[in-house]
């Protein structure tokens, strides 16, 4: 019986599985026309070395074509950018999962105070500067001259950074609880900024008379002991600024704080004329020398009681966040400002201590606040902690020499 023709098309009906069958057959020619017929080859030939050859030179023929691409150099930089940023926030991670926990500020009591619930008229508080991670070394070191029976003393401990909101609401509720008549700041280096927006923050908090009931005394703040404090970065000599911009710009160009191994290179980098001499290609590295740097660096910075990388580059941020203006022209004029310098100028290498001088004059002619700035013989940047005996003799004499100037001016 012939095939039927479908009235709807005009096709036949049984046309769809012929058609698909031809079509099959067509495309199989098709192909076979290009790529010709293939002949049986033994399996020992496909491992001869003229195929071997032949296959080499076909893989180099493709990479080359590649390579030679316009998007092949963009791939390769993005591919080691990714990798580069994946291992740096690798680092970052292991290093606050594992060392550098996160916490916040906290004022660690220290001296003969920590075992008295008794009330002492005084409360000092001590901030250390960059590369420490609390002021407790130098608050031990000037006990003779900061502390007495009279005294509560309180190192300043930084968290993994430094907040001005945490820092200040740590602040209230530690003076709230103790309730002193009297506060002293002591700041070391960067420190110094630390405690000068305290103090700040204290004139306008705690000391204003309104916040008490009539008669009650007002706290005030006594006196703020600044060691090599910078008043902003410009204060920074350059070498020092380059190493901590190196250690800092490293991570925050692209976003990360970094961890244990970029804190371990930067180091090692900057200090890099500690253990070798000469430019490269003609570098000389003394093996005993690195490796006492390498165990030193481990040894006191990459530990659990070691810095950070993230609070490093807050405690830069620090100066360079740093108001002075702002600062100086909240505090009353009774404020005693002491600062703390080696008697030569060039023996702090980190800080152009005379230049901060000169700026402090000029802010305290513009505030109003009292100035005493103070030679250290034979010290450097803000060794406190190393040569308390030059400084506990001096800050004793200054406190006695300020107690005489308020008990004349009360006399009248």
């Amino acid at each position: 019986m012939p095939p039927l023709l479908d009235s709807s098309s005009g096709l036949l009906a049984d046309a769809p599985a012929d058609t698909a069958a031809q079509r099959t057959e067509l495309s199989f020619d098709a192909t076979l026309g290009k790529v010709g017929r293939m002949t049986s080859v033994a399996v020992s030939a496909l491992q001869s070395a003229e195929i071997r050859r032949e296959r080499r030179r076909t893989v180099a023929q493709r990479r080359a074509l590649i390579r030679a691409s316009w998007w092949y150099p963009v791939a390769l930089l993005l591919v080691l950018a990714s990798a580069g940023y994946s291992l740096l926030r690798l680092d970052q991670w292991a290093a606050t999962a594992l060392l550098w926990r996160t916490e916040g500020t906290q004022f660690a009591e220290i001296g003969d105070s920590r075992a008295d619930d008794g009330y002492r008229d005084t409360m000092t508080i001590v901030a250390g500067g960059l590369n420490r991670k609390s002021g407790t070394l130098i608050a031990e070191a000037l006990m003779p001259s900061i502390g007495g029976p009279d005294t509560r003393v309180f190192s300043l401990v930084y968290g993994s950074g430094i907040f001005g909101e945490d820092v200040n609401a740590k602040f209230d509720a530690l003076f709230t609880q103790y309730q002193p008549s009297r506060l002293v700041l002591v700041g070391s280096s960067m420190g110094g900024d630390v405690v000068l927006n305290i103090a700040a923050h204290f004139q306008q908090t705690f000391a204003d008379p309104e916040r008490y009931e009539p008669g009650r005394l007002v706290p005030v703040l006594d006196a703020i002991y600044l060691d090599c404090t910078p008043l902003s970065t410009a204060d920074v000599r350059q070498e020092a600024r380059a190493k901590a911009d190196f250690l800092t710009g490293l991570t925050e160009r692209i976003g990360t704080d970094g961890g244990v191994a970029t804190r371990l290179t930067a180091e090692m980098l900057a200090q890099r004329a500690q253990w070798s001499t000469g430019n490269y290609p003609f570098l000389q590295i003394s093996g005993t020398d690195f490796g006492y740097k390498w165990s030193e660096v481990w040894r006191e910075k990459l530990n659990h009681a070691g810095v950070s990388t993230a609070l490093v580059k807050d405690q830069y941020g620090v100066i360079r966040r740093f108001n002075a203006d702002r600062v100086f022209s909240s505090l009353s004029p009774q404020t005693n400002i002491v600062y703390l310098r080696p008697d030569i100028a060039e023996n702090d290498q980190i800080i152009d201590v005379q230049q901060v001088e000169d700026r402090f004059r000029v802010l305290a002619a513009a505030y109003g606040f009292q100035l005493t700035v103070i030679d250290v013989p034979g010290g450097s940047h803000a060794s406190a902690a190393r040569d308390a005996t030059s400084y506990n003799p001096l800050i004793s004499a200054d406190q006695r020499r300020f107690e005489l100037t308020r008990l004349a001016l009360l006399l009248g």
